[in-house]
Order: structure tokens, then sequence, then C-alpha cells
């Protein structure tokens, strides 16, 4: 247990039909205040599953909690809920690596739910991993969080490196429960959608994730989209010497009904990413910026779930554009290159179903451990993408007809630029080389898990350094053009600008987008030119 981090509380929560949810069980170290933390451990909708693993902030503290659901009979009123949970200190990462104790509660939890009055077992897990027993062991190695947030990536794995936020992957897989497992669900799950997802945390705004119990994979999902949109080291020096604060959004996991005071202060500046299982939250948009409402998570949910829906707080949906679209499809098919390396990750190629490609999930079951057939009906994201708009129509049109090379060229200059933050992410072979001499299957998923998270999210601070790289320099060349007392004119951003962010020039919410981070990151105003061509400087499209 030398590995694990230290504990500062260990609690056991049961619930009782008379009295709710009550704290039966408890050790902390001193001067640690645990009101209130039965909620944070139990949110709404748990009776509804056997397990979960809940995360949650309390104080200044990271908390996990393992729920489980017993039989239940007459001498338990028909209820028989226990949770064990626990709280570490941050000192450790994002989640404290919280995530290391989740197997030994989750055993906890299930001898509770059998004997609830015998409770040596929570006082032996306390003894061994107190806080004051284990706070002058060896300093705790870097989380994924902080790894990815290295601007050495793959130094030594690559020809060519970029400080894209990504660290040297170890040949160490990932324990079970870490959030990582879950970045290709998250895809997954929002398919083009995690583009605007993660734009809207690039801008730092109050995201909340709204779905139902079980809500380990909400978590994790505020986990790693924290991670996405972190600022490489790299970019950030380009940045105001007032911005440190944006360099990262907080992730405050679950929260609930009991968190409303704390949501709403209009004191705290902090942005964040939380998830709730309590539809009243929702509604209350004056406590978020975004509300992402998610689908059933669950595997069984799967088959023909549709993308969640996601809304601004004045009830605006928000949807990926047409370049998300085809740079996901670039996206997916890039990990299934890599991830097809081992034949271990390889389904029977008689399972594949080339019309349900984007529907298939990217990480697969091995052959060798667990077989099994995947078949989903193929996403239908008319809903999720926004329309070809009618100026883009007539601007093709256009072009077309005056100069079909020319328009050729533009549309090739753009799938360039897509395919170019794609182009050089290493093989597994060169992250992970000792991959196929592992027998065991659960390490051979969770070394590979390791290896698609810390690229996907390479991947995605490339993508933070090609749209703050031009903003710094427009910048930059605007103020050398200006004399000192002059007042800062609005600076252009052409349209040629806005593709070169990586952007969909023909997008309403991509302009206002670069607008905002213009102000947000560099405190000026943008204009962002229209897309279209003029004849005679008579605008025509």
């Amino acid at each position: 247990m030398d590995n694990l981090p230290p504990l500062a509380a260990l609690f056991l929560i049961r619930f009782d039909q008379k009295v709710g949810y009550t704290i039966a069980w408890k050790r902390s170290v001193e001067g640690l205040d645990l009101d209130g933390v039965e909620y944070q451990c139990l949110p709404s909708g748990l009776h509804g599953v056997k397990e979960d693993l809940v995360y949650f902030f309390h104080g200044s503290h990271a908390g996990v909690s393992a729920f489980v659901q017993g039989e239940a009979d007459e001498s338990h009123r028909h209820a028989n809920f226990m949770a064990v949970g626990a709280l570490v200190p941050l000192s450790y990462g994002r989640l404290g690596k919280s995530w290391l104790h989740a197997a030994g509660l989750r055993r906890l939890a299930h001898e509770a739910v059998q004997d609830a009055d015998d409770t040596k077992a929570l006082e032996l897990y306390w003894q061994q991993n107190e806080h004051g027993r284990k706070h002058s062991a060896r300093a705790a190695s870097p989380s994924i969080g902080t790894r990815m947030s290295s601007p050495d990536a793959l130094r030594k794995k690559v020809k060519r490196v970029h400080s894209d936020g990504s660290h040297a992957i170890t040949g160490d897989g990932l324990p079970p429960d870490h959030p990582a497992f879950s970045m290709t669900d998250m895809l997954d799950t929002f398919g083009p959608l995690i583009f605007p997802l993660f734009r809207a945390a690039l801008l730092r705004k109050r995201i909340l994730l709204l779905g139902t119990a079980p809500v380990q994979q909400s978590c994790n999902f505020v986990y790693l989209l924290s991670v996405l949109s972190n600022i490489p080291q790299a970019q950030f020096e380009i940045l105001q010497p007032d911005t440190e604060a944006l360099s990262k959004t907080q992730a405050l996991f679950s929260v609930g009904i009991h968190d409303i005071p704390f949501l709403s202060d209009k004191n705290r500046t902090t942005r964040w990413i939380a998830c709730t299982t309590d539809d009243i939250l929702g509604e209350k948009k004056d406590l978020y910026d975004v509300l992402a409402v998610l689908r059933d998570l669950t595997p069984q949910g799967r088959r023909g779930r549709p993308r969640p829906v996601i809304r601004l707080s004045d009830g605006t949906v928000v949807k990926a554009t047409q370049r998300d679209l085809r740079r996901y499809r670039l996206l997916r098919s890039e990990l299934e290159r890599i991830t097809s390396i081992s034949g271990r990750y390889q389904d029977d190629p008689s399972s594949n179903d080339e019309g349900d490609h984007e529907a298939v999930p990217l990480i697969r079951t091995p052959t060798t451990h667990v077989r099994q057939e995947v078949k989903r009906s193929e996403r239908n994201e008319r809903d999720a993408i926004e329309p070809v708009s009618w100026s883009a129509l007539a601007y093709n049109g256009f072009m077309w007809w005056a100069s079909a090379g020319e328009m050729e060229a533009w549309q090739n200059d753009e799938t360039r630029s897509d395919r170019e933050l794609l182009d050089d992410l290493p093989e597994l072979d060169d992250l992970l080389p000792h991959l196929g001499d592992i027998e065991d299957a659960e390490e051979s998923v969770g070394s590979l898990a390791q290896a698609i998270a810390t690229l996907v999210t390479a991947y995605f601070h490339r993508l933070i350094a090609q749209i703050l790289q031009p903003l710094a320099e427009l910048v930059e060349t605007a103020d050398d053009g200006t004399e000192q007392g002059i007042a800062e004119a609005p600076i252009t951003v052409s349209a040629d600008d806005v593709r070169g962010m990586g952007l969909d020039s023909w997008s309403e919410a991509d302009k206002s987008f670069v607008q905002q981070m213009m102000g947000t990151y560099f405190g000026r105003e943008a204009l962002v030119d229209a897309e279209g061509t003029r004849i005679c400087g008579v605008r025509v499209c």
C-alpha cells in the first residue's frame, strides 16, 4: 500500500429510510470538517444502480466514494445502500491520485453491506493509510494530468517534437479506475461535439454535464476535459502576464443541490467543469454557462444512443461545425490505425461493419480476454452538426464556376492543415514497445488506454497552439503599427486567419469564439472578416 496517497479522512455512509444518509463511522485528521460529505458521496439516482464510483471536492481535499447496493429485506427496510468514502490531499494532483484507493474502498463497501456494524476492516485501512503515518513517504509521482501538461512530450520517441503538452510515456499501465480509461468513451460519446465543448472549456466557461447514475463515467469526462483544455507551458508564455489564472480550469467533479450556494457565489472568479445528476441544477441557468445533457453512458445504452445536447445558458443549442465533423473523422481514423498495430486489440474482421464506422468504440476488448461483438446503428449527426450555410453554398458554387482549381486548392489546404496535427503522432510500438509481450489482458488494456489518452491530449494541445499562436502574432503586429499613447484599435482577423486556426470561417459560432479568445487571453477586441467574395467591389456571397 506504499504507493497509495495518504488519507485525510475515511468514512462509512449508510442510508436509513427514517433519517436519510448518515455517517455511520468516520476517522479524519485533526481539524478536518466532514459536514455534508454524506451527500457528496451519494448523488441523486444511485438507488438505480448496483455499484458506482464518485469523485468530488470537499473543501481543500479531493474525495472518492465507492457505492454498493446490497440485498435488502425488512431488516434493512428494503434499502441497503452503503458508501465508503475517503478524502486525500490535493498535493498529489488533480484528484490527489484518489483513484488508487478505489479498489480498496469498493472492497470495504462490499463488506459493509454484509455487516455494517463490523468496522474492523475500516479501522485497519485507516491505520495503514492515515495521512499522519504516510506524510513522510516519498513524493508522489505526477498524475496523468501533470504528465500531460509537460512541454517535453515524447522527446525520445518522436523524430519531430512539438510543445504539445504531453509527457514521455512510461512502461507502466494505468490502474483500472484511472479516468484516462474513459478518453475514447468520451470521444465516442460526444463525437464531433467534443470540439465545441473543448472550445467552451478553453474559454473558461462554467460547464455542467447533466446525466444519470452511474456517475463515474461523467466524473471521468470532467477530469479529461479539464486536462485537454490546459494551456501548455510553451503557449502560456506568449500570453499576457496577468492571465495566469487562465492556464487551467477547475474540475469540481460531482456536484449536487447542496453545492448551489457555492456554484452561485458571484465572487468566484475561477471557472469550472462539473457533473451532476440533479435536474434542478440544469434548470438554474444562472449557475452555468454551458450545459451538456448526456444520454445513457452505460455500455447497454450505447446502441443507437444519440449525441448529447449542448446548450448555452440562454438556451442556444451548440453544434459542431462542418470542419469539426471532418476533423473528428480524421482523428477517429488515425486512432483506429494506431490501435490496430497490436493484433490482440483487433476484433474478428467479420464483425466489422464499414457502414457503422463512427459507431464502433475506438478501443475494443482484446479477443484473447473477452470476445465481444459490438454492432450499433449508424449515428445520425444532423442534430449535432451545423448545416452548410447558404453563403458557403453560394461561394463554393461560384468558385467552382469561376476557378475550380482555386477552390480545390483552398479545400486541400484545410485538409492538409488538419492532417498535420496527426502526422507525427508516434506509433504505439514507439510508445509502448513491450505491449505485445504483456500476457495479462487487463494490463495490456491499461497500457493502451494510457498511450491513447496521451496521444489525444497531445492532439488537443496542438489545437490550442494552433489557435493562440496566430492570435498572439496578430496582436504583436497590431501593436507594432500603433504609436505609443494612441488608443488600441480593434484587431482585424481575416477569414484566412480563422481557417489557419483550424476553425470554420463560415461558422458564426467560430467567429464569435475568435472574438472571445482575443478578449479573454489578450484583452483586445477583434473584428472577424466574413468569408465570401466580391466582384467589382460588390459582395456577391
